[in-house]
């Protein structure tokens, strides 16, 4: 499962074979399924049709800054010439931009998606913030990343200016964490912008978080959200869970608002995809781009409880061949 994680956080192509590929989506929906909620109470949950403003025009913008990390320093400032800083601080392998526009006084940092092995040893590790004055845990690996990148950033950043956070896969993770460092000691963070994030805190830092301007956006075949599993508990701090509202981009115009509440508990039983629709392309930006694209000239709500029915079927033979 490890080697399946690492590959698919990396936005590469799987190098793992197809038995190994299928045996970890095998561990994860019998883990996930021990968790679940009972059905009846997923089914009130997900029954309705949440109706909310997603400007998707600005989720497109973001999600091509997501993508922009991932290049070379050169490429990303001739791609965003108010780029002031590229780094990837602290031998972490996090590369991360700061994009600021004193006219507008507005400021982005954008977290590219990696994992290397030490990150990945701690994938299901979580410790209180000794340190802060809110105690809330958070994913050790993660967390690391973000102390990393925060020390390096904060000498460049301007408390005054709207500020967003950015990020793609574990990049999304680390820019939640970031994001909260930055609203902890005075700056104004406007939103946190997150395409495939993992899981980054427990139910104890949910029930602490309901202050993050987090915006989650997740494929409905992206397995990376559901990690950790949510049966990996914590003794001291519960099982792992999601933060904030989330966007569930489904084929065509059509797609999934949970406020973040309703998010949360349902991320206990949401591990609804099985081999004939999970595909790890489906954790690569280029497909988030593509089905936001999709919905910036029409879209439509639909009940999380129906979504199954605007899922583009996929046969996992033809998708998760080895070598892909």
């Amino acid at each position: 499962m490890t080697a399946f994680v690492s590959t698919v956080a990396r936005g590469e192509k799987p190098c793992t074979g197809l038995r190994q590929v299928a045996a970890a989506f095998f561990c994860l929906s019998l883990l996930a399924g021990c968790a679940s909620l009972p059905k009846g109470e997923l089914k009130t949950l997900g029954s309705e049709v949440v109706q909310e403003n997603i400007d998707f025009s600005t989720l497109d913008v973001n999600a091509k800054r997501a993508k922009a990390a991932y290049a070379q320093p050169a490429q990303i400032r001739t791609a965003y010439p108010k780029t002031i800083r590229v780094a990837t601080p602290g031998g972490r392998d996090v590369q991360y931009f700061i994009e600021q526009d004193d006219k507008a006084k507005v400021q982005y940092i954008v977290v590219r998606g990696t994992m290397d092995d030490k990150t990945l040893s701690e994938d299901f590790d979580a410790k209180v913030r000794d340190d802060r004055a809110t105690k809330i845990p958070i994913h050790t690996g993660f967390d690391q990343d973000a102390r990393a990148v925060w020390k390096d950033a904060q000498p460049y950043l301007k408390k005054g200016y709207q500020t967003y956070v950015v990020g793609h896969s574990l990049g999304g993770a680390v820019a939640a964490v970031l994001g909260l460092y930055m609203i902890e000691d005075g700056y104004k963070v406007d939103k946190i912008y997150t395409y495939g994030q993992p899981r980054f805190t427990t139910a104890v830092g949910v029930s602490q978080l309901g202050f993050l301007p987090l915006m989650r956006v997740v494929d409905e075949n992206d397995l990376v959200p559901l990690l950790p599993p949510g049966v990996m508990v914590n003794k001291k701090f519960g099982p792992y869970q999601q933060v904030g509202p989330e966007v569930i981009l489904l084929e065509g115009p059509d797609y999934v608002y949970l406020p973040a509440q309703t998010a949360s508990e349902l991320s206990l039983g949401e591990f609804w995809r099985d081999m004939s629709v999970a595909d790890l392309k489906d954790h690569k930006l280029n497909n988030y781009i593509r089905r936001i694209e999709d919905k910036m000239t029409a879209s439509r709500a639909v009940a999380y409880n129906s979504r199954e029915n605007y899922v583009a079927k996929k046969k996992a033979v033809a998708t998760l061949q080895p070598g892909q």
